[in-house]
């Protein structure tokens, strides 16, 4: 199929954009609905808006999203289920198009190819809210914005329960829960920081694009082929019809005390959960499960209780994890600082550019023996546990009342926070003191 575009009249600047709103080509902005006035015009804005990706030295991806009718899929198949979706796997037979430029400024879609993806059901999205859509465009910026993000390729319905499902990129080794359930004892730090790499950056750009993602859990992280972590429901946890915000959803283990004790979420309350993940990919056990996921474990959080780590876990690890685990929300680092520091830590271990450099107290060398040293403990770490029954790991909505304000823990204090307890700001931490050239602060590596 040959995209006709029409520019004779048109005045808008032509460099990596393919049209403007006055002639995108008709085939793809007519003769197709959602059934829903919100999704059709949020489906156009990205037409209307699109841009290039490169896939090949003369094709491209035109990146919009797609309304995808229910028969373009086969082989349908679920295989999770999340607080409020459900997710499958599917052949998409048309598969993402690709265009090739002409010699007359026109695009030539490409034979489709057919590709495997994930199919997220919407519970509940037959009247989907705008406040949901906000969320959705949400994933979408961070999608557009960044090329390692997890693609968001467009919508469908279900002609049955005519219910919304997003069409997203299919990540072979499932979630970051069910990974460490079944392969901790073979995953070395190196790659525990690899991960943590992936997802630090993920953070980092969507925090940069002014967002906070509200449901950070191991349950939303997943994986691809190559081992790298993505981000996913960006805020998606609340019911896709729910119109009121201020309830708090998610995962107990993993929401920030403050956001349990009634306050908003903030960017920090994402900087908690992060710290949570640290944990559990140190001991490759969910937080807290064999605890009860109920108003005393809310309790006992907001009075300072966090997540253990596995046996051998660098000092330096635990550290940054209980920083990032900090009662005080503006003790917390940043998204960037918490990005700076893993980036050195997984320099340090891959490049021999590295050994000599010193941050933060440790030289290069320092960091990359003591993840050594903490593989050796990684066989001695049981992989068996039971989890209570009383203890979810789905995002749910939740409401707590008098909770006490919360504390730190005196004994995480002493061992891991006491730099911050005489520098409020933190602005003299160790920790941050790290050399950042100006040319790197706006890198999104």
């Amino acid at each position: 199929m040959k995209l006709a575009i029409n520019h004779k009249n048109c005045s808008t600047e032509k460099d990596g954009i393919p049209w403007c709103k006055e002639c995108v080509p008709c085939c793809i902005i007519e003769g197709w609905s959602s059934g829903n006035h919100d999704i059709d015009e949020f489906i156009k804005n990205t037409i209307y808006n699109t841009n290039l990706r490169h896939t090949s030295i003369d094709n491209y991806s035109l990146l919009f999203l797609e309304w995808v009718p229910f028969e373009r899929f086969k082989k349908i198949r679920q295989i999770g289920v999340g607080g409020f979706a459900k997710v499958y796997t599917a052949i998409w037979i048309d598969g993402q198009a690709i265009y090739k430029r002409q010699d007359d400024g026109n695009w030539k879609k490409l034979d489709p190819k057919p590709i495997k993806v994930a199919l997220k059901r919407l519970n509940g999205s037959q009247n989907i809210s705008a406040e949901y859509l906000n969320e959705l465009k949400t994933h979408w910026d961070l999608n557009q914005s960044f090329d390692d993000s997890l693609k968001f390729y467009g919508m469908t319905k279900d002609p049955e329960t005519k219910e919304f499902m997003m069409i997203l990129e299919f990540a072979e080794k499932g979630n970051l829960r069910c990974f460490l359930s079944s392969n901790f004892n073979n995953i070395l730090w190196k790659d525990k920081i690899f991960n943590l790499h992936g997802l630090a950056y993920d953070l980092k750009n969507l925090h940069k694009l002014g967002y906070f993602h509200r449901d950070f859990h191991s349950g939303n992280i997943l994986q691809n082929i190559s081992g790298g972590a993505f981000v996913s429901d960006f805020g998606l946890s609340r019911p896709s019809n729910e119109q009121i915000s201020n309830k708090v959803c998610g995962v107990l283990p993993y929401i920030a005390p403050e956001v349990l004790n009634g306050e908003p979420y903030t960017l920090s309350s994402d900087i908690y959960s992060f710290g949570v993940i640290m944990g559990e990919l140190s001991s490759g056990k969910p937080p807290f499960y064999k605890k009860k996921h109920d108003t005393t474990l809310a309790l006992a959080i907001c009075n300072g209780l966090r997540p253990e780590f596995g046996k051998g876990t660098p000092e330096f690890y635990k550290k940054l994890a209980h920083k990032c685990m900090n009662a005080n929300p503006h003790q917390r680092p940043t998204a960037i600082e918490l990005y700076e520091i893993i980036d050195f830590w997984d320099k340090c271990i891959k490049s021999i550019n590295y050994q000599e450099k010193e941050n933060f107290g440790y030289k290069g060398k320092e960091i990359k023996f003591m993840f050594k040293e903490a593989d050796k403990e990684i066989q001695n770490i049981s992989t068996s546990y039971e989890i209570n029954p009383d203890a979810i790991y789905t995002s749910r909505v939740f409401t707590f009342r008098n909770l006490s304000n919360p504390i730190n823990s005196p004994i995480i204090t002493s061992l891991y926070l006491n730099d911050e307890e005489n520098n409020k700001d933190c602005k003299d931490s160790q920790l941050f003191n790290l050399e950042v050239s100006s040319s790197h602060e706006n890198d999104t590596d």
